[in-house]
């Protein structure tokens, strides 16, 4: 049975039922409404099964993720994108002989819908950056982009510029990406890493201060502490590095958890040289914060006394 004649077969089964029914053949038109609905729930197990799996995986739960998706792909009704997404989470994960498996039998199946056929074209991408083929990946999503500019794409390419470090050429698309979705995180990171990598620390610093505590990627928070720390944001640099270590880290970055664990003990042994404690750092920034209040506060009964003396009748 192929995925391609199931419309016809549903025409076929409500078809049938109508016809039976209005014959007065109430007891095999039950039976072929139960015969079905059952097809139906076998069909649509693979969609399902992929639902769970990406929630799971969203979760953080990825052994449950894999579970339902291998259900899910093993299907004889797998459609070709659930496919491509199982192949982009094992990408994630590092398995990239099988992500290739599942992401080659999706570019050679037939998928109607333009927006699927495109996301596999990006993983494809995706997949050859991992195997090293850096510059294919480029060429395979800038071969795209007109067509199909979204902001996956954007992001995509967007990091693909920056892991090749041609940092102007990333910056400028980065700017482009941003105009295009200024909410998307993964965008505003990777403009802010573009600016980063070419020394305006002062504009990435303001993106990531926009967005930083609703990201929950470790790359931004690499960044952001290494920012503050040239800042002499002491403990805003070890708070944005120890939350980066906390963060689950992806197959798919040009970083890796050993950088993070390096630049923080990197940090914490500036702050050793320097003799600087956490509890110094936070005491300090509880002063500052308290002497920012009173004089907010002193402003303000200023401003209320100066309208008050310009509206008093003499």
């Amino acid at each position: 049975m192929k995925t391609r004649n199931l419309p016809i077969l549903d025409l076929l089964a409500i078809a049938g039922i109508f016809i039976l029914i209005y014959s007065g053949y109430s007891t095999p038109a039950n039976l072929l409404i139960g015969a079905y609905l059952l097809f139906t729930v076998y069909r649509n197990f693979p969609t399902l099964q992929a639902t769970k799996g990406s929630r799971a995986y969203n979760a953080g739960n990825t052994d449950m993720a894999m579970t339902y998706f291998k259900k899910a792909v093993k299907h004889p009704f797998a459609k070709p994108y659930i496919k491509s997404s199982f192949g982009y989470i094992l990408l994630r994960e590092g398995n990239l002989t099988e992500a290739e498996k599942y992401l080659v039998e999706a570019e050679n199946s037939k998928m109607r819908d333009p927006r699927f056929r495109y996301n596999n074209i990006l993983n494809m991408a995706i997949l050859e950056w991992k195997k090293g083929n850096l510059p294919k990946a480029i060429d395979i999503v800038e071969g795209i982009k007109e067509d199909y500019k979204n902001s996956i794409m954007y992001e995509i390419l967007g990091y693909l510029y920056i892991a090749s470090g041609d940092y102007e050429k990333a910056l400028s698309f980065n700017k482009e990406a941003y105009e295009y979705n200024k909410d998307d995180y993964v965008i505003t990171d990777n403009l802010a890493q573009s600016y980063f990598f070419l020394g305006d620390l002062e504009k990435a610093e303001a993106l990531y201060e926009k967005a930083i505590d609703y990201i929950k990627f470790p790359e931004a928070h690499y960044y952001y502490g290494q920012i503050l720390q040239k800042k002499g944001d002491y403990l805003g640099a070890h708070d944005a590095l120890k939350r980066a270590l906390r963060l689950k880290m992806s197959f798919l970055s040009i970083i890796t958890k050993e950088d993070i664990e390096e630049k923080f003990d990197a940090l914490k042994k500036e702050m050793a040289e320097k003799n600087l404690t956490l509890e110094s750092l936070e005491e300090e920034k509880k002063r500052r914060e308290e002497e920012a209040k009173l004089l907010e506060e002193k402003a303000k009964e200023e401003s209320d006394e100066k309208e008050t003396s310009e509206y008093k009748v003499d």
